[in-house]
């Protein structure tokens, strides 16, 4: 069973084996799989240990539909080490966002549907994941925030196109502009979030088993729709002939 950061036991809900690294674990559950991240900071390693896991599962011959979830009692993700971003300079920075713009792509591309289930708190970097997943459950209390603007900082993982393509230019100016915390049921209405549940890791693994089950064609539909390229100059949706 996993630990918090203060050392505390943390009940998961899962009783399978857990396999995978000391930051990343992967939790095999009835047709699902879930990445249980041990801790809500995504600093470095943390980033290379996702993006492996990634690549790992992404090269198994049949996919599982993927949940990631967090072990934290409270936090989601928090988002960026800043003692990281303290020390980088102008050459480092970039490799440094090139990072974490390699987890959310390979999260966006992932040949299996991918979903979210955040709880408590989900902020910067750890949002910027959230909007890659092709669905997103989340607690009554999570909130989702990008405060690195009260530190002088914005965010460079992706977040800044895809927000305001999920929730549109005045919401996004207050997660962005005004670093508002937006809740699970603003979201909700917005579409971010797909269902609000008291246990999100369950409904996660429902969600993402159903949406296993749908042709693979509606997947790629959606997330050409999600990352706006599936429009010709004319507005006119372009179905592919297979």
């Amino acid at each position: 069973m996993p630990n918090d950061r203060c050392g505390r036991s943390i009940s998961t809900g899962f009783t399978g084996k857990v396999e995978g690294m000391s930051s990343v674990g992967l939790v095999r559950n009835d047709g699902v799989t879930t990445m249980l991240l041990n801790t809500p900071i995504l600093a470095r390693r943390v980033l290379s240990e996702i993006a492996d896991a990634l690549d790992e599962l992404g090269l198994e011959t049949s996919p599982s539909p993927l949940v990631v979830a967090s072990a934290h009692p409270t936090i989601f993700l928090a988002g960026a080490d800043l003692g990281e971003i303290q020390d980088l300079d102008p050459e480092s920075c970039i490799a440094y966002a090139g990072l974490g713009r390699g987890v959310t792509d390979r999260l966006s591309r992932h040949p299996a549907p991918v979903v979210a289930a955040v709880h408590g708190s989900c902020s910067g970097g750890g949002f910027d994941l959230v909007l890659a997943c092709d669905a997103v459950v989340a607690s009554p209390g999570a909130t989702f925030s990008h405060p690195g603007v009260h530190r002088g900082l914005v965010t460079g993982w992706g977040g800044t196109t895809r927000l305001d393509r999920a929730i549109g230019t005045s919401a996004t100016r207050r997660a962005l502009l005004e670093g508002v915390d937006l809740d699970a049921s603003e979201l909700s209405g917005l579409g971010v979030v797909t269902s609000v549940a008291e246990d999100p890791q369950a409904e996660a693994r429902d969600t993402a088993r159903r949406i296993g089950l749908l042709h693979p064609s509606r997947l790629r539909l959606w997330r050409l729709l999600r990352e706006s390229v599936f429009v010709d100059r004319f507005r006119a949706f372009v179905v592919e002939k297979s």
